[in-house]
């Protein structure tokens, strides 16, 4: 599979939504809340969709529910993340990790094609993301989740790839995603933090209400990207959001950014010059 214009632009939009869907997610003051309205956000708004499209296959069903599992392991993983390590250090190891691994397994699994200049380009902005995240202290918990959140990354990636490529239409697995996600996410929040749940929501609800409308669009293009461009390109891409993640945490979150954050951002840049001309 050649990675085409569209493809790259859906990724790209990815990119800029998702930075801004973490820093949403890392500024809550209670993350869980946060993301349980996510999930609702999205499950309210896609639901209705459900009824006009074609139900999932026998073939895509377990790709589909394998996809939402990842998705709540790895979201519960970075939340813990987050509370340990600053936003500017947490994501970036967090998603650097993920464009090779994914790249490769895309090869192998799904069966993706990638030029040389966007193999170059994979492996730029996996460096470039962990050349901001090193040198800074990171608690030894937080690595762990960090790096555990990475990996995961690079699972669901693969899996929500092939599980959209099965779907006899993209919305029937972006819809089924988005409902099955806010079911799984909502009552996990209203376990946790039992008496509490009216309170938070009342805190929370306007931040996690505009974090979900911001991940609808994040996630929905990833994922349409991932239809008709490679899934290591399409991680790649979505990695350049550390980028847009660095901006936030200096002009919004009032955190440092030193020389080598500012080379890594850069490398981040060359790397996804290089993935776009895979599309020329």
């Amino acid at each position: 599979m050649i990675a085409s214009g569209a493809g790259i632009a859906l990724a790209l939009l990815s990119s800029v939504t998702t930075a801004a869907a973490h820093a949403l997610l890392k500024a809550g003051r209670d993350r869980l809340a946060i993301r349980a309205l996510i999930g609702a956000v999205g499950a309210v708004v896609l639901a209705p969709v459900c009824l006009f499209v074609p139900l999932p296959t026998a073939a895509m069903l377990p790709w589909l529910l394998a996809a939402n599992a990842l998705h709540t392991i790895y979201q519960l993983v970075l939340i813990r993340s987050y509370a340990a390590n600053d936003f500017a250090v947490a994501y970036p190891i967090a998603r650097g990790t993920a464009p090779i691994l994914t790249a490769v397994l895309g090869i192998a699994v799904l069966g993706d094609r990638i030029a040389p200049p966007g193999l170059l380009g994979v492996a730029l902005v996996s460096g470039g993301v962990m050349l901001i995240a090193a040198g800074r202290h990171v608690a030894h918990a937080g690595l762990i989740a960090a790096i555990a959140a990475g990996l995961l990354t690079t699972l669901y990636t693969v899996v929500d790839a092939q599980a959209i490529r099965l779907a006899p239409l993209a919305m029937t697995f972006i819809a089924w995603f988005f409902v099955l996600d806010g079911l799984i996410m909502f009552p996990i929040f209203a376990v946790a933090r039992r008496g509490q749940v009216v309170r938070l929501l009342r805190a929370e609800g306007r931040q996690g209400m505009t974090a979900g409308v911001v991940t609808l669009i994040a996630f929905g293009s990833a994922l349409l990207a991932l239809r008709i461009a490679p899934a290591g390109i399409v991680s790649a891409l979505r990695e350049t959001s550390v980028l847009f993640a660095l901006l936030i945490a200096v002009f919004a979150l009032g955190e440092h950014v030193d020389r080598r954050r500012a080379i890594g951002a850069l490398v981040i840049a060359a790397g996804a010059v290089a993935i776009t001309l895979t599309a020329v």
